[in-house]
């Protein structure tokens, strides 16, 4: 065995589950930072006396600071490792929630959540670069998967975390908890994260070198192929966000507190979904076949679901169990499709992971912009997962003829 197989080998070791849960603690980071604080926009704009509009922008700050941030990191991490950008990123977290918590105007607080989201990228890029580096394609298959069933545990937790701190620490105290939560991600990952970057496969840090990493990355037709999948599904999920409480509160008449414990369920889901990922792939499954099914599920149940709904047959019982078919299905999708990509994304696994990441936040945004000009209504959430589901699925038979093409 050669040095650098024997490290290889030596550095797959060392990714258990204490790992796998510190890494899907740091990707969790965003969505805990959008879940917690959301029940507490409208005491926000009492506080600052603003429009609900207004406080609205302080997500808008959020996401566009995560797209921004997957391009900064992705050349840091392939210039320095993955240890030091992390640990950065993660400062910059803690700091931007403390500035948060301390807010005394609006303005303020739309800079601080900038700051927290730039500082949340790194805990989205890192995760997939260390995974990449330190597992094969069926390997990382699982982990990702892993990381996703620990990951959809924030949308559990986070509203209720929210609620209850809301009750009685006021909005300020779900950003004190924030940084607390990265505080204990900076400390777990210096004592716990590898450096699992080659020496040999770092990338000196220059403009040219960006902008060459990049376009490089982006002429890799069977990993764009898949990256494109990947914003379709994740542009799916999306709609699923912003259209399922006025769906469920609006035309079944279901109360907020109830339409939680149904997000709560289909977020659990998600993870059976993920668990059964894993069973399928222990027994020797490929990625790319696992995602087929689940990709297949997504878009027939979506399909069925619009068809109900325009039939007239979508009675509550239908429409909750299709759309549970829908979103569980996608556990068996999140973490083969990462894997499927990042196994497609050269040597540069850091920037891999960060144009993976932007582009899926830009493809998912414009999935939602062009549902928002659509008129709103119950059939348009099911229309849009199947479409979404059928584009994903063309996208990986695209990426799987091209594998065979370039190989063949």
């Amino acid at each position: 065995m050669t040095e650098q197989a024997a490290r290889a080998s030596a550095l797959q070791n060392t990714v258990g589950m204490a790992l796998v849960i510190l890494l899907a603690l740091l990707t969790a980071l965003d969505a805990m930072a959008i879940d917690m604080y959301l029940p507490g926009m409208p005491m926000i704009a009492q506080t600052y006396d603003v429009s609900a509009g207004s406080v609205q922008q302080t997500l808008s700050v959020f996401l566009a600071g995560l797209a921004l941030g997957q391009c900064l990191y992705g050349p840091l991490l392939d210039r320095f490792d993955r240890r030091m950008p992390l640990m950065a990123g993660l400062v910059i977290f803690v700091a931007g929630s403390i500035a948060a918590a301390l807010a005394p105007t609006l303005e303020w607080l739309l800079a601080a959540r900038f700051a927290q989201a730039i500082g949340a990228a790194a805990g989205l890029v890192a995760p997939r670069a260390i995974v990449a580096d330190l597992c094969d394609v069926s390997s990382s298959a699982r982990i990702f998967s892993l990381l996703m069933q620990v990951m959809m545990i924030a949308p559990v937790v986070a509203p209720m975390m929210g609620g209850f701190l809301l009750e009685h620490g006021g909005w300020r105290g779900i950003f004190w908890v924030l940084a607390a939560l990265g505080l204990v991600g900076l400390m777990w990952s210096l004592m716990s994260i590898p450096e699992s970057l080659d020496p040999e496969r770092r990338v000196a840090l220059s403009v040219g070198n960006v902008v060459r990493g990049y376009l490089v990355q982006s002429r890799r037709r069977v990993y764009m192929a898949y990256t494109a999948a990947g914003g379709f599904v994740l542009g799916s999920l999306f709609t699923y966000i912003s259209a399922a409480a006025f769906v469920f509160t609006e035309h079944f008449g279901m109360t907020p507190t109830h339409f939680s414990y149904l997000f709560a369920a289909n977020s659990v889901g998600l993870i059976i979904g993920g668990i059964v990922a894993n069973k399928l792939s222990a027994r020797g499954m490929t990625p790319a076949r696992v995602t087929y099914i689940g990709l297949g599920m997504h878009a027939l149940a979506g399909a069925l679901l619009s068809l109900a709904v325009t039939s007239g047959m979508a009675t509550f019982k239908v429409y909750v169990g299709l759309l549970a078919v829908a979103i569980g299905s996608l556990g068996l999708v999140f973490g083969n499709l990462t894997a499927l990509t990042m196994n497609h994304g050269g040597r540069q696994a850091g920037v891999a992971s960060a144009l993976m990441g932007t582009l899926h936040y830009l493809l998912a945004a414009g999935v939602g912009y062009l549902v928002s000009l659509a008129t709103q209504g119950p059939a348009l959430m099911p229309l849009t997962i199947a479409l979404c589901g059928i584009m994903a699925i063309a996208l990986c038979v695209l990426a799987a003829r091209l594998t065979h093409r370039e190989e063949g």
